[in-house]
């Protein structure tokens, strides 16, 4: 039976990831991807920790040797609005759709605090990766902030994956039937 592949591109998708692990999210296999060295090292779950390389080639490369045969889903975590999700996550919806994956992608957008800037960056991002990728599932960081107004941010970040992981296991409970 083929294993789902969820890859975490950035410091931010890795700690959701970290935290989908830490949930007893069984069945998958997991990358972690980042272009910080440092921000990889704190997350050596169980998974593949991948530094991003600096070429397209390269890039394209590191991708591509994820998509094993026994890899039939590829789920895609980024939070877009930073640098390393924002600009990968279209680039590995790409690379998963040429090597005949059919991926979905899960994204966080910003708060309100983390400025404008990201929330253009964000926003298309987001409108780049829904021409590319058949599924979408969006988590809004403000959407939640106005749910939950006492929350800390620690505390949104948490409810966020816990929903993450949730709507993970739909997805491949789905597949699976």
């Amino acid at each position: 039976m083929s294993q789902p592949l969820i890859i975490a591109i950035g410091n931010g998708a890795c700690n959701i990831a970290d935290s989908i692990q830490s949930q007893g999210f069984e069945g998958a296999k997991f990358a972690f991807l980042d272009t910080e060295p440092d921000d990889l090292e704190n997350h050596s779950g169980a998974g593949k920790t991948i530094l991003l390389p600096s070429t397209g080639a390269e890039r394209y490369d590191a991708f591509n040797r994820l998509f094993a045969s026994d890899v039939e889903r590829v789920v895609i975590i980024a939070c877009l609005g930073g640098h390393t999700g924002t600009h990968f996550s279209l680039f590995a919806a790409r690379v998963a759709k040429l090597a005949g994956k059919s991926p979905v992608c899960v994204v966080t957008l910003p708060f309100d605090f983390e400025g404008a800037r990201r929330k253009v960056l964000a926003k298309k991002a987001l409108d780049a990766i829904k021409e590319c990728t058949p599924k979408v599932l969006v988590f809004d960081n403000e959407d939640l902030n106005k749910k939950y107004p006492d929350l800390g941010v620690l505390d949104a970040f948490k409810k966020v994956d816990m929903q993450m992981a949730a709507a993970l296991r739909k997805i491949f409970i789905c597949q699976l039937e």
